[in-house]
């Protein structure tokens, strides 16, 4: 497989393949194939992209990035098969490019690419999509556990959000056994207690939260705005009201409440 073949089978944009196979033509790989290695070693993850951004330059909409990350993409594969992980893992987990593309072109009318600190996960096999969420392998201190993640495309319903953790499971089990007992976590604005009181007891957001035993109220943060409201902004004023969740979340920021990334772990089932 080359990075043509990756794009297409991840159906990236048309435009964005284009510049991508553009750069790639006249691109030496071999001045940045050793740093991008280190994706593979967790702890070593931010310090390769930094050096390898340091080698690519100027990058304004990060098709240099994407390029080199795609490349990494191809070696994750070789890992994959080596653990005879399904090629239909690997291509949904490599889709993380093209929904990123996506999510950044509805907020800005631009095909850019700017997630490229969190692919590191992704190529550095460190992070797997099953099904409908996404799960991490992540070093915590000195524990390991695994993290879900929600992607913005997922269909979170009762039932499917089950499926994937009874996939997930199964996949550890077979694929790292040594983390068969790992401790499921999640850290997310879903898991804000706050927003029992915002939306109803049939909410797919409730039937999550209620999967968690929450061991930490989590931080303050904004960076939801982004999956509620498809915007960047925080003049909380402006943010639109087409949801229950978005007109409820609005009124609460608009009274001075705060949203929280809380922590929780995926309660022991009895």
């Amino acid at each position: 497989m080359n990075i043509s073949t990756l794009c297409d089978k991840i159906e990236l944009q048309p435009y964005v393949k284009k510049r991508v196979l553009s750069f790639v033509e006249d691109f030496d790989f071999r001045s940045v194939d050793e740093l991008q290695k280190g994706y593979l070693i967790y702890k070593n993850m931010n310090e390769a992209l930094t050096q390898t951004q340091a080698i690519l330059d100027k990058d304004t909409d990060g098709i240099k990035i994407l390029s080199c990350m795609l490349k990494a993409s191809l070696d994750a594969y070789e890992v994959y098969q080596e653990k005879e992980i399904p090629d239909d893992i690997y291509f949904a987990t490599m889709r993380c490019f093209t929904r990123f593309i996506d999510e950044t072109y509805k907020m800005t009318g631009r095909f850019c690419f700017d997630r490229y600190w969190w692919t590191t996960r992704q190529v550095g096999c460190h992070l797997f999509r099953i099904g409908e969420l996404e799960y991490e392998i992540k070093h915590i201190d000195k524990n390991v556990v695994i993290g879900i993640h929600i992607p913005s495309n997922a269909d979170f319903s009762p039932l499917t959000v089950e499926k994937s953790l009874q996939d997930a499971h199964r996949f550890f089990v077979k694929y790292y056994p040594s983390l068969s007992g790992a401790e499921y976590r999640c850290h997310s604005w879903l898991l804000d207690s706050q927003l029992k009181g915002m939306l109803g007891n049939n909410s797919n957001i409730i039937d999550f939260q209620n999967r968690f035993e929450i061991f930490d109220e989590g931080e303050a943060e904004t960076e939801f705005i982004e999956w509620v409201y498809n915007t960047k902004s925080t003049d909380y004023s402006t943010l639109p009201e087409n949801t229950s969740l978005q007109i409820n979340v609005k009124k609460h920021l608009l009274a001075g409440g705060v949203i929280r990334n809380a922590y929780g772990r995926i309660k022991e089932k009895r």
